[in-house]
Formats: C-alpha cells, structure tokens, sequence
C-alpha cells in the first residue's frame, strides 16, 4: 500500500495456492542488488529469484507479527527465512518433476476447471466478467493466471497418481482398528491448586524474601508517550457525495462489469498429437466419417475422445467465452452454426471434432438495476482513492514539519491523538494491530531522534504518523508497588504444592490400602482396615469420599476412546500412553498444564473389533486410514525428489535484511 501511495500505482495483492506449498503472493518490492546475488537459490539449475523469494518471507513474518505481536529476534528471523525458501525450493523441485514426468494439462481440462470455481460463478453459473474483474482487482493478466492454475492442476495430478497408487493390507487395517478403537477402563481424580488457596498462609518475611530474589522482575517496562494522527478509509466513506450524473458516469465507465459476453456451448472429441500427425488425423477423419453417418456425437465422444475431463461427458465443454479456448478451437466454433460439425481442427493438444450446440446472447443489466450496487461500489471507490490521496498529503506534511504534528492536524483538520504507555510487546495499543505503530515508535528515527515516523500502514486501509512525546525507560518498582503481585504468586506457587502433595498421598493410599472398582464384576474390596466394601457402587463411593478428603474431585470408572472429549488431554494421553498390564491395575499421578495434579487409575483394555463397525464407520475409516497412507507416502516422495535436487544458496540469503 505504501508503494501505491508513492507511486500511484494499482494494488498489487494476490494469493496463490500451488499445489502442495501455499506461498501468500503480497508483493513488495526489494533491489536484489543489496542482497549481493541475483538469486535466492538454484535448484537442479533454475534460479528462484529473490524477489519471490523475499515476498514469501515478508508474507510468513507478517503472519507472525499479526499472531504474536512481537518483533523477531535476528536467530528466528533466520529460521523462517530458511522455511519459507525451503518451501520455494520444494515447490520448484516438485514442478520439475511434474514436467519432466509428461504431465500436461490441455486447455479444455483447465477451462473445466476454471469454470467450475464457485468463486468466479454468479447464480451457480460461470461469469468470464466476474473472473477478469477479480484479476483486475489483484492485478494479475489472464495469462498469468491460467498458467498458475495450469500448473497446480498438473500438480493435483501428480499428487493423485502418488495417492492412487498408495495401499494398505487386510491385515494392517485390521490392527489400525484394534488401535484406533482401542477402549481403556479409567477413573480419575483432579487435585485443582485452586482448592487449596485458603490452605496458604503467608508471612511478611516470605514477602520480602521473594522481592529481594527476585528484584529483576519489578522493574517497570520500557514504554513511550506518543501522539499520532490516523486516518482510515471507512470514516471517508460517508461523506462521499454522490450526484445522479456522477453516477451515471460511473456506469459507464463500469459498465464492461455489468455486461455478459455471448456465450457457446460446445462439444469436442480429441485425438491427441502435439505435432503434425498423419495418424491421427486420419482417425479422427474416421469418426468425422461416422458422425456424418448419423452416429451419435455423445457416444463417439466416450468412446474415441482422448480428453479425460471430457470424454465422460459426452465431450461437453460447457458454456466458454472468446478469450478461453485455444485460437485456432475458438476461430472454428464462432464461424459455426448451432448444430453443425467442424473438422478436424487442430491445436496444440492435436485433433478436434466440434459440435456447437447452443448460442447464448450477450446481456447487460440496466443502470435503474444496479442503482444500489452503483452507489456502494462508487463511495467505496472515491473514498479508496480519498483515502490514498489524503494519507500520501498525511505522509508529506509530517515530513515537513520534521519533530512536530500539531500543525499538520491542524492544517488537514484530523485530531492530533494521543496514547501514554505503548511498550514493545503492545500489550496495551490504541490501534488493534499494534506491531506496525510499535516498530515505528521504537526506531531510532522517532525513538532517538524524535522525528516524526514516514506513514504507518496498521491495516490495508488505515494509515497514521506518529512521534514519540516521551521515552519512559524501565525502572525499579517499589515494594508496595509490587506487594499484590508478589502476594498472589506466592500463593498461587503454594497452591500448586498443596496440590501435588494432596495427589501423592492420594495415590499413596489408594495403591497401599485399596484395590479400585472392577465395572466387569463384584469383589470384596479392602478399603481401611476396619471398613469392608462388597460392590462396586460402593467402592466408588468410598473413592470419591477419600479424594475429597484430600482436596479432590473423584470421576468415576468408564471406559473411554482415545478420542473422548470429555477426559482432560493431559490424562487421556497418558492413559493410552503404554500397554497396561491386564491383570494388574495401573494406578499414576500426572501434573496439569494449569498448574494442578491428577491421579488415575487405568482398570482394563478392550481392543477395537472390525466387525463391530458399521458400514459408514467402515467407509469412514477406509477413507481415514487411505488418506493417511497417501500422506505419507506423498510426503516421502517429496522429501526423496528434495534430497535428489542439487541445490545452491548463496551465503548471504539467509541473513536478516538490514533494512
């Protein structure tokens, strides 16, 4: 965004799935020449370029910066710039191999495709105009786009083949079953630190020990007083005037969006052959021969078509648009009648058979129709260039003005803000993503020198400046300043002792004095010397009395999945962590991730039966257990073809940039 409102230029954002590794397209521009190399990396002789190389990075560090809201340290920047090029040297070597391999996608697969995306349909149906309206909008040319998409389906097809050709045996879904449906027989009792917080008593002089062990922590921290002026598209919006002649100019200059194109439906039979091929036309001369004798199109498509995606379908291509089809398929089928035959016509991909079977006019929808549509997209197009014209002013007053802001906001007539205690790590911002505004207001520029900053981006359509007014470095914070803190952690860390001694006595009993619940069967069980217990209701009951004894809450003996959602992660990981041993009853403690404890008590094991399953489970785990081979075996293949790759990385790529 900052790029456009320099230069002018349109928005250049687009995001881009190819095939196996998602790389998020958001171009920013880098000289390659300050990287001290022309390339990022070669692989098995290809460049990847730094450019897309460092769009990449850029991409994964801004997902990081809008997830934890911290700056990077120069090792973790090094690591993600070597993920992201890892990725890019993976995505490379696999399109290497799809090429090298002979996977090809003709045009008619990819405009199938194409069409088929809902994002680019309006009513259920394709609209050309929606698709290259989207393409304008991220700045791509169709070119470019339906090679990409070219290249992922190529991709998907290699990825399909690997899946199709994965298996698993009768024998190794039989044990996937007795595993993944593998149930234990458990009970358990939570010892919660919070329970025990009015066991703790603390003394002045646990206080004061605490605070001089631990002075370091109580210093206030590093945070700067700032002031700053913002402005944001959607407060622009609404005063975007709107005139019946403004808008009806509007429309048309729009109007190509409003407009459908004529359209054709059409129906093919393909004989393959990249090149000039005596044989295959003759073929196809043949089956032009037998369609001429009455034979039906649709059956010959089945049964002679040499395209995949359409041949099942009786060769049908759906309804395409001039600018889909290759040129010598598109000449052909705009010079014929409805229900006529053409050919053999050739292409790049090899011999056609074209039958056009409807025509389908062009429309255009009213101004009176679009009125409401008209209004919106205008305010938000005006207000969108406002916006960029107004933050490009914004930008050029506060370099001006140098160290001071209170003249810009007065001469542009926005508010000058202003915000006490913004810290490096942003736990308190006046903006909702606070990484751009922290990194501005902690450079040395604004920090040191007490510049204004140049034009903070907070989100695509909110900019500001912003100077620092005071730096209020860290200092040591008094005892009574701290003593609330100090106090709660003291007992929040008692707590957690309280309840981990209360859950080993727990277990220490239950396993000396006390033979757990069986649900398979009635015993005598041996609860205190003095008190016998003959089924197991009662047993539990006893179990629950002697957990709430010691601070605990007791839940009774079920058996579980390894799936239950019910069980706290902690315990059920643990349970199904290890073979129990049948005749003996596992009895352990495990800590919690909130600071509590747990003691269960593993009782029994039943394996999963295949034959319990119902079909749709059957299906269900057909599917789940394929789909993991095929995962797995997807995932070799790429790591095989990556270590086959020879690979260069100039020294210098890794290194955080210096700018």
């Amino acid at each position: 965004m900052l790029q456009k409102i320099r230069e002018g230029v349109g928005r250049w954002i687009a995001g881009i799935i190819l095939g196996l590794i998602a790389v998020a397209f958001i171009f920013w521009g880098v000289d390659p020449t300050i990287m001290g190399s022309t390339f990022a990396a070669k692989v098995n002789g290809e460049d990847i370029s730094l450019f897309d190389f460092e769009r990449a990075y850029q991409a994964q560090q801004s997902q990081y910066q809008d997830l934890y809201r911290t700056e990077m340290s120069p090792d973790l920047q090094r690591e993600m710039r070597l993920a992201a090029l890892e990725g890019l040297i993976r995505n490379e070597v696999i399109l290497q191999r799809v090429q090298s391999e002979g996977y090809r996608i003709s045009d008619e697969r990819l405009i199938q495709e194409v069409r088929l995306r809902p994002e680019f349909q309006v009513g259920g149906e394709f609209s050309l105009d929606l698709l290259r309206s989207r393409l304008i909008t991220e700045g791509i040319s169709e070119e470019f786009f339906l090679e990409l998409q070219r290249e992922q389906l190529a991709l998907f097809e290699l990825q399909n083949g690997i899946a199709r050709s994965a298996f698993f045996t009768p024998t190794e879904l039989a044990r996937y079953v007795e595993l993944y449906y593998q149930e234990r027989e458990v009970a358990y009792a939570i010892f919660e630190p919070e329970n025990f917080r009015d066991q703790v008593e603390l003394d002045e002089s646990d206080i004061l020990d605490y605070y001089e062990n631990n002075r370091a922590q109580f210093f206030s921290e590093e945070s700067v007083d700032i002031e700053y002026i913002e402005i944001q598209q959607s407060d622009i919006e609404g005063d975007v005037e709107v005139t019946e002649e403004v808008l009806r100019s509007f429309y048309e200059q729009e109007q190509y969006r409003f407009q459908t194109e004529e359209e054709r439906r059409a129906r093919h039979i393909l004989i393959n052959s990249p090149q000039e091929d005596s044989d295959a036309e003759s073929r196809a001369l043949e089956i032009l021969t037998r369609l001429e004798s009455g034979e039906e199109f649709e059956t010959l498509a089945a049964e002679f078509s040499e395209d995949a995606g359409t041949s099942s379908q009786g060769g049908d291509l759906g309804w395409v648009s001039r600018g889909l089809l290759v040129g010598p398929f598109e000449d052909a089928l705009y010079a014929m009648q409805v229900g006529e035959v053409q050919g053999p016509v050739k292409s790049d991909f090899g011999y056609h058979l074209i039958r056009l079977d409807e025509i389908r006019a062009g429309d255009a929808q009213s101004f009176e129709e679009l009125r409401d549509d008209l209004v919106a997209d205008y305010q938000s197009s005006r207000a969108e260039e406002l916006f960029y014209n107004q933050a490009n002013d914004l930008a050029d007053r506060a370099f001006d003005a140098f160290d001071e802001l209170a003249s810009v906001a007065a001469d542009m007539g926005y508010p000058l803000q202003t915000f006490a205690g913004l810290t490096r790590t942003g736990t308190v911002s006046p903006v909702d993503n606070s990484v751009p505004l922290i990194q501005a207001a902690f450079s040395d520029e604004v920090l040191e020198q007490r510049e204004n900053s140049g034009l903070v981006e907070v989100q695509g359509d909110h900019v500001l400046v912003v100077r620092v007014v005071e730096h209020n470095l860290p200092a040591e914070q008094q005892l009574e300043l701290v003593r609330s803190n100090i106090e709660e952690e003291l007992i929040r860390l008692a707590s957690i002792s309280l309840a981990e001694i209360a859950a080993e006595e727990f277990l220490s009993q239950i396993t000396n004095n006390l033979t757990p619940p069986q649900t398979t069967g009635s015993e005598e069980i041996e609860v205190a010397s003095d008190v016998q217990i003959d089924d197991q209701e009662r047993a539990e009951s006893a179990l629950s009395i002697l957990a709430a004894e010691h601070g605990g809450i007791w839940n009774d003996a079920r058996w579980v999945e390894r799936t239950d959602q019910t069980v706290p992660s902690e315990i059920l990981g643990a349970v199904f962590l290890g073979q129990p041993v049948l005749s003996q009853v596992l009895n352990q403690q495990i800590g919690l991730t909130n600071g509590g404890h747990a003691v269960y008590s593993v009782y029994g094991l039943r394996v999963g039966n295949e034959d319990s399953l119902t079909i749709a489970e059957r299906s269900q785990l057909n599917n789940q257990l394929g789909q993991q081979v095929a995962t797995h075996e997807l995932t070799s293949y790429v790591s095989e073809v990556r270590q086959q790759a020879t690979v260069r990385i100039p020294e210098t790529v890794l290194d955080p940039p210096l700018f």
